[in-house]
C-alpha cells in the first residue's frame, strides 16, 4: 500500500463515478421543480448557489446570482444534465487487473427501477486522476484539470465535466494527502521519493 496514491485516486474516481450515477438516477426518476429544489435548496429560508454552481450558470452563459430570478427554462437547463448513458466514458477502477470485471452490468437492485447499464472497471493507476496527480504543476493546476475532465457527454454531444457534477472540491479532498511524495529509502539505505502511480 506504501504512500497511499493509489488508494487515493481509486476513491476519488469512483466517487466521481457514484455522483454521475446518482444524477442520471435522480434526473430520470424527479421532474424539472423537485430537482432544481434539490440541488439549491432553501437553508434557513435562503437558496443560495455555491461557487462550483456559479462555474456552471457561468458555463452555460447564465449571468445571474440570485437562485430565484433562473427562469423555468435557465433552472431546467442548470439543473439536467442529460447524460448520453451510452456515451458514457468514466469508469471504476480497481487495483488489480480482474479480468471478469472488464464489462459489467450496474444497477441491478430493485432501488434502481430497472435502470441499469452496462460499464466496466478499468485497474487504478489507468484513471485519468492518477495522470493529473502525476503530471499537475501545483494544487491549483491539479484542481482547474479535475474540473474539465470529460466523463460523459450529452444528449447533444456536449461534454459533461466533473465540475459539472459538481465534485471538484471532493476530489481534491480525497487526493490532499497525495499530492505529497513519500520520502522512503532503498535497501541500500539510499533516500528515494515515491510518488503516485507508474
Amino acid at each position: 500500500h506504501m504512500t497511499g496514491d493509489i488508494h487515493a485516486v481509486t476513491a476519488a474516481n469512483n466517487l466521481l463515478a457514484a455522483q454521475m450515477d446518482a444524477r442520471i438516477f435522480h434526473e430520470l426518476t424527479q421532474k424539472d421543480g423537485p430537482l432544481y429544489d434539490r440541488l439549491v435548496p432553501k437553508i434557513k429560508g435562503v437558496r443560495k448557489f455555491s461557487p462550483i454552481q456559479l462555474r456552471r450558470l457561468k458555463r452555460l452563459g447564465i449571468n445571474k446570482t440570485d437562485p430565484d430570478s433562473l427562469t423555468d427554462e435557465e433552472k431546467v437547463k442548470f439543473a439536467r444534465l442529460n447524460i448520453d448513458t451510452n456515451q458514457i466514458m468514466w469508469n471504476r477502477v480497481v487495483d488489480l487487473n480482474d479480468r471478469y470485471l472488464r464489462k459489467i452490468t450496474i444497477g441491478e437492485s430493485p432501488t434502481e427501477k430497472g435502470f441499469t447499464r452496462q460499464t466496466a472497471f478499468d485497474i487504478s493507476v489507468a484513471s485519468e486522476i492518477m495522470a493529473i496527480l502525476a503530471l499537475g504543476n501545483d494544487v491549483d493546476d491539479i484542481k482547474e484539470r479535475l474540473a474539465s475532465m470529460v466523463v460523459a457527454l450529452d444528449k447533444s454531444g456536449n461534454p459533461v465535466t466533473a465540475d459539472d457534477l459538481g465534485m471538484t472540491g471532493a476530489l481534491l479532498v480525497l487526493l490532499r494527502d497525495a499530492f505529497e511524495p513519500t520520502l522512503m529509502q532503498s535497501l541500500e539505505g539510499t533516500p528515494v521519493l515515491v510518488h503516485t502511480g507508474p
